[in-house]
């Protein structure tokens, strides 16, 4: 531990106005956001124009304090043209820093405005040391990790990668793992990536069992996501002892009025630490000043460990304003599923199941490739050993079928240290793919010899450059991210240089939660004694529209909220498989092996009746997928209404 370097104070900004106060209320850098392609979007009358901008970088410098820009939203096909043109711009302006999501802007950037560093922003998720080097690698200097581990893990992945860690300590925060919530973008076509977030996590949620007769808690209705806001300001030698780079702000659509008395407390704090640490204690007047502005409650959320129920305020009653209530009315689009003619460029099939016996279902009713789920929940058994697979995988490969293992979508730095060993395990199976959730998991997987490797939806890629840059990184396919639309995919697919394989079927994870609901509802917490209450029973989360969104819990005692109705692009398919995708995927890591062949069997009758030129069954095939799965369906993030076959037809007779 060191006391020879400050932690920067960074405060937001969402007008000049702010930028002003915040520096003078003692902030050391702050960072703002243009009128796009951000992560604060919901307020037309905040973020600065491109005039602004250049105003902002030459107030904050002349005070010697600097200025980080964000460009951190998820980025489309059809937004590279103002990505190049945003960035243009900023290399003639030269913030101090560039805050990053998307691998397209770090892409172009380094060809644009090189001179400007990069941070990786907390939407890339970083949880462990091997994305953190990942990002050293391609010219990060700074990452602002992922809000959902503990500052000594923080501390590990900036001694092992040597960059800096940037931490909010203040403010709004999702109670979502990073970039993993896809709810409001499935549901509303408004991205939580995107900056656009409806926040079905300030919904009102009620508790169910929907199998088992499972006691319900006392507590099972409310507002059973709401997350307190963060405050940090009692703890900063905690911080300085990690190593904390940078203590974050958030608050970008604050009002300087708001923001202004938060600085000045984080400023007053710092200082008077690093004045004389050994006779600092927190300071009781600042305090009871934090407390009185306060919009919500407040907590530490995961800074020192999982907070459980002191982590939500159930109530709702300091809640400033709710964005949506509940999911909207499922439907299915019936399309023109047939061809005139012919087609020959078929994707495979792909099946994503939990244990042998459901692969083994998938195989005989005609899958072509299957994978297999890592995340381990509790009600569908573990993943299978590795002798398990071994075996199975000889067997399928040699009859032609592809095997692939998933990584889970979250590891931390025990997760990786487990996923090496299973990579390990498996090495024996040269022709295996391996599905990577994050950069780190990539090159952990290339660094064994793995070569058929697979960007999984994790990852987020809604763009041609942001797969080439995987590309670099020796991804050989990629799933395309499971918010874009069908014209937003159409847009994807005429640039994109890699195989792309498209989820198809099945229920979305919409939601990661380290947050454990049903414990918090019991008033427990995962990380101490608990009782497993989600060993004995089925649950789903019902949204005040009826709904049920049904939750899963996996080894780790992370909540996976699934969308309440499954993706079902059947009604569609033809158009779907015109865009010239690689594979199509149904996720049936939930269903029970005979439910698989079902799901199997019909999308394969389905792309043999297209490949023939034959018309499909669209009503007799939904029926029986409805029959198997007992879920309703939906076309998901799809959207196949807003673009029409006639405008599909048109679309392809401009590109020929």
């Amino acid at each position: 531990m060191s006391l020879d370097r400050k932690p920067e104070i960074l405060a937001p900004a969402g007008t000049l106005e702010a930028v002003q106060q915040v520096i003078e209320a003692g902030a050391d850098a702050v960072y703002v956001g243009g009128k796009g392609l951000n992560m604060r979007q919901h307020r037309a009358s905040y973020n600065l124009t491109e005039p602004q901008i250049a105003e902002a970088i030459e107030f904050v410098h002349s005070k010697g304090k600097r200025l980080y820009f964000t460009l951190n939203s998820l980025i489309l096909d059809s937004q590279i043209g103002q990505l190049r043109s945003t960035l243009s711009m900023l290399g003639r302006v030269t913030p101090d820093a560039i805050i990053v999501q998307d691998l397209a802007v770090a892409s172009l950037a380094r060809e644009i405005c090189v001179q400007i560093p990069l941070h990786a922003s907390t939407m890339m998720n970083v949880h462990n040391a091997e994305t953190a080097l990942m990002l050293k690698m391609m010219g990060f200097a700074r990452i602002i990790p992922s809000r959902d581990i503990p500052l000594h893990e923080i501390r590990r992945i900036h001694e092992q990668s040597g960059l800096e860690m940037e931490c909010f300590v203040h403010g709004d925060m999702c109670i979502s793992q990073s970039s993993q919530c896809y709810l409001s973008g499935i549901l509303f076509g408004d991205s939580a990536n995107c900056g656009r977030c409806m926040k079905p996590c300030r919904w009102q949620w009620k508790l169910v069992t929907t199998r088992g007769d499972a006691e319900l808690p006392p507590q099972n209705q409310g507002y059973l996501l709401a997350r307190k806001d963060l405050c940090l300001l009692s703890h900063i030698p905690a911080l300085v002892q990690n190593e904390i780079a940078a203590l974050k702000i958030e608050g970008r659509m604050r009002s300087a009025e708001f923001l202004a008395p938060v600085v000045a407390l984080y400023r007053k704090a710092v200082d008077a630490y690093f004045d004389d640490p050994a006779a600092y204690a927190t300071n009781a007047a600042n305090m009871q000043q934090i407390f009185a502005q306060r919009v919500r409650e407040m907590t530490t959320a995961h800074s020192f460990s999982n907070p459980g129920s002191d982590g939500i305020e159930i109530s709702g009653k300091r809640e400033p304003r709710f964005f949506s209530h509940a999911a909207p009315a499922p439907g299915v689009t019936i399309g023109h599923n047939g061809s005139a003619k012919p087609i020959d460029a078929m994707p495979e099939l792909i099946v994503h199941v939990c244990s042998t016996a459901g692969a083994q279902a998938a195989v005989e009713a005609g899958a072509e490739a299957v994978y297999f789920c890592h995340e381990g929940y509790s009600l569908h058994g573990p993943a299978p050993a590795a002798d398990a697979l071994i075996d199975f995988a000889r067997h399928a490969s040699s009859t032609g079928v592809r095997v692939g293992v998933l990584m889970p979508h979250i590891c931390d730095e025990r997760g990786m240290a487990e996923w090496r060993r299973r990579l390990h395990e498996l090495s024996s199976l040269g022709n295996l793919t391996i599905g990577a959730s994050s950069l780190g998991g990539l090159q952990t997987a290339r660094d064994q010899r793995y070569r058929d490797l697979l960007a999984d939806y994790p990852l987020n890629v809604t763009n041609s450059v942001a797969a080439d840059e995987l590309s670099t990184m020796g991804a050989a396919r990629v799933t395309a991210s499971v918010e874009l639309t069908f014209g937003q995919l159409a847009e994807f697919m005429e640039a994109v240089r890699m195989p792309v394989e498209v989820v198809a079927q099945g229920p979305v994870c919409g939601m990661l939660l380290e947050h454990c609901v049903l414990a918090t509802a019991w008033g427990e917490n995962p990380q101490g004694v608990c009782s497993m209450r989600c060993r004995r029973a089925a649950y789903a989360m019902e949204d005040t529209g009826g709904q049920r969104h049904p939750l899963e819990f996996d080894r780790r005692c992370r909540n996976h909220l699934f969308t309440a109705t499954d993706v079902c692009v059947l009604p569609n398919l033809a158009r779907l498989v015109a865009l010239g995708i690689s594979g199509l995927r149904l996720e049936c890591q939930l269903d029970k092996p005979e439910t698989v062949a079902v799901l199997t069997r019909v999308y394969r009758q389905a792309l043999t009746r297209l490949k023939a030129g034959e018309t499909i069954d669209t009503d007799n095939a939904l029926a029986e997928i409805t029959a198997a799965t007992g879920r309703p369906l939906s076309d998901g993030p799809f959207d196949f209404r807003s673009t029409s076959p006639t405008e599909d037809k048109e679309k392809d007779l401009v590109r020929t």
